[in-house]
């Protein structure tokens, strides 16, 4: 026990020397855990306890490759005898971590398969072991992990699972299952990713954009020409910013708030004084969710933005529509911050842009 202690310590220190602010491809985990063993009843055993440990590494920011090893001790039954039975498991594992979005963190929901073998009473088997779990991230380098493991066991001709002990083998432990369940800490190492700028929201504003496309080009004025001219295209300017400017919405929303109706009543006049100008709207999601649910959520924003348009007198055929999904994010980090710049409407302007003028 003493020797356990101090595996699970040495993990611990080990792990707390190098944080990482959100894994990526490269980066490490290690952790342990406690662990409860319901067996299969061929074995004449009660259920036991006992704890492990895992390392993995991530071969992208959903695929990770882990190996884990476990000690289980089990109190015999009274057709094998007073006394105790030990059990070790250790495997490799290929994990898929699904992300999502709780308390302003990012979680994963995890989904594997892992290939091993286990020891019984020093005899040892084959062994195939899903795995489903979560990892619940505490801190950017701490995550709290649950697994629940199904340990599919070949034992052919094991004198192990004979009883009492005489020649042959008991037939029904010929293939057992044992339910694992985990529980534990992980520690993500690796280096740290570059954060993106904290910038806080004003009530009524759109959200902080970190990235802004470049301006439009600015005409040369001649100098002989009257202040009118440089009012007139200062106004142009304005228009096309207008025309732009983004719109943003609460997660897993498409429904437009109030200050974002705003933005879209200022391209109104734009589009009626420019009959020529027709428009692209891309809508948009954060990383939360599958691929698809954010593909269909992106075009239901999008939609919102062009029936707003279209019911304040915008004609329906100069408005297309289209959804990126996750696959455009305009900040790469995974909090809050970043979330909200994601969940946006884009607008292009693309037709009439050379001949736009600015409403009377």
């Amino acid at each position: 026990m003493q020797r356990h202690r101090l595996l699970i310590a040495g993990l611990t220190l080990g792990a707390a020397a190098t944080p990482l602010a959100a894994q990526s491809t490269g980066n490490v985990e290690l952790g342990a855990f406690g662990q409860f063993t319901r067996a299969d009843g061929a074995w004449q055993v009660d259920n036991g306890f006992g704890f492990g440990g895992r390392l993995g590494v991530f071969l992208h920011p959903r695929w990770e490759l882990e190996a884990d090893a476990s000690a289980s001790t089990f109190s015999n039954k009274a057709s094998r005898g007073s006394g105790n039975s030990d059990q070790q498991t250790y495997a490799a594992r290929l994990m898929y971590n699904l992300p999502f979005g709780m308390g302003g963190r990012t979680h994963q929901f995890l989904l594997g398969a892992g290939v091993g073998g286990q020891r019984f009473n020093k005899h040892s088997d084959f062994s195939v072991s899903p795995d489903v779990g979560f990892r619940f991230k505490l801190a950017d380098a701490v995550a709290l992990r649950f697994d629940g493991v199904l340990e599919y066991v070949e034992n052919p001709t094991a004198a192990t699972f004979g009883f009492p002990v005489v020649p042959g083998v008991n037939s029904l432990a010929a293939r057992s299952t044992n339910v694992e369940i985990r529980a534990g800490l992980s520690f993500l190492l690796g280096h740290h990713k570059s954060e993106p700028p904290v910038v806080a929201a004003a009530p009524q504003q759109a959200a902080p954009e970190p990235r802004r496309e470049p301006p439009a080009p600015k005409r040369e004025i001649p100098p002989d020409r009257s202040g009118i001219i440089r009012d007139s295209l200062a106004a142009v300017d304005r228009a096309r910013d207008a025309v732009l400017a983004k719109v943003y919405f609460d997660f897993d929303r498409s429904e437009l708030k109030d200050d974002q109706r705003a933005i879209l009543d200022a391209k109104v006049p734009v589009l009626r004084a420019n009959a020529e100008v027709r428009i692209r709207v891309e809508g948009n999601a954060d990383e939360r969710g599958s691929d698809e649910y954010n593909m269909a959520l992106g075009m239901r924003r999008a939609e919102a933005a062009r029936k707003y348009l279209v019911d304040h007198g915008i004609d329906a055929a100069r408005i297309d529509i289209s959804s990126n999904g996750e696959e455009k994010a305009v900040c790469q980090g995974h909090d809050e911050s970043c979330w909200s710049q994601n969940r946006r409407d884009e607008f292009v302007i693309v037709a009439g842009d050379a001949t736009l003028i600015a409403p009377k």
